[in-house]
């Protein structure tokens, strides 16, 4: 029987201050089990960009086509605004999901404050033009980093859950068990696709069934087939696609899976040794 983890955990959202990341709480919210986590948006200012705004060659077009000056202080407080914006919406969703949620505002280069970033927090979640510093930072991490998953949003996590598993499904921080968790409670389809030697390969959708999640589609494959096209091909109309520590390690296949899907990717590492039987 799959474990659901009950532990609390802290998850860290990269915000964009000058865009409008696409984030999913209602989604991040059932990450680690069902205790409600906390929820940090991480406004993330470039002081690169702060510095050219100083510079006599800065210019920025508005919406007539005209081009002009970029005035430093105008980008300031267009910065500031975004910062309130980004507060009044999270309060809002912490006050509608019912878990805390706060704001912190970082001007640091972005891969700096990733890095720092993920050296306090169970989930980071980066859009996919983070894409590139957030692995270099995943792969460097030490083994006793708290950070557990990694999560690209490419596009909306809603929808149906496509996870890939080659491990054990017992242990609450499986491809399988976190792809689960979520299908419960967000009412999500799941479609598994099953790389592990099984001697009764039906017996894990009837497990699954037994749980009561709506499965979409189950298929067992050898693990020398999955591969960025495969994925992409099963995810095309998936909100999120869960991969397990293995081919989360894989720098190569999660670029190439993370340009070829709509929806999110979520990497895994895995639980640590000294984590072991640490759970209720």
């Amino acid at each position: 029987m799959i474990e659901l983890d009950r532990r609390a955990a802290r998850i860290l959202v990269a915000l964009s201050a000058t865009g409008d990341t696409r984030c999913e709480l209602e989604v991040y919210r059932y990450l680690f089990g069902d205790a409600p986590p906390e929820i940090v948006g991480l406004v993330l200012e470039d002081p690169a960009l702060l510095a050219h705004a100083g510079s006599r060659l800065a210019r920025e077009i508005v919406l007539s086509g005209v081009e002009r000056r970029l005035d430093p202080q105008a980008l300031e407080r267009d910065l500031r605004a975004r910062a309130a914006a980004w507060r009044r919406w999270l309060e809002a969703e912490s006050a509608r999901l019912g878990f805390q949620v706060a704001l912190e505002t970082v001007r640091e280069e972005r891969r700096a404050a990733l890095a720092r970033a993920a050296e306090r927090a169970d989930a980071l979640i980066v859009e996919a033009a983070a894409l590139a510093e957030a692995l270099e930072i995943w792969a460097g991490l030490p083994p006793r980093a708290p950070l557990r998953a990694l999560l690209v949003t490419a596009g909306r996590a809603r929808g149906d859950i496509v996870v890939v598993t080659d491990e054990a499904e017992d242990s609450p921080d499986s491809a399988l068990a976190a792809a689960l968790r979520l299908a419960r409670r967000t009412g999500a389809r799941l479609t598994v696709l099953d790389t592990a030697r099984r001697s009764a390969p039906d017996a894990l959708p009837r497990q699954l069934a037994g749980l009561g999640v709506r499965l979409a589609g189950y298929a067992s494959l050898p693990a020398g087939l999955i591969d960025a096209r495969t994925l992409a091909d099963h995810a095309s109309h998936a909100g999120l696609l869960v991969l397990p520590a293995a081919a989360s390690g894989d720098r190569a296949l999660v670029t190439d899976v993370a340009a070829r899907i709509r929806g999110a990717l979520m990497l895994l590492r895995g639980r640590r040794p000294d984590d072991a039987g640490s759970d209720t």
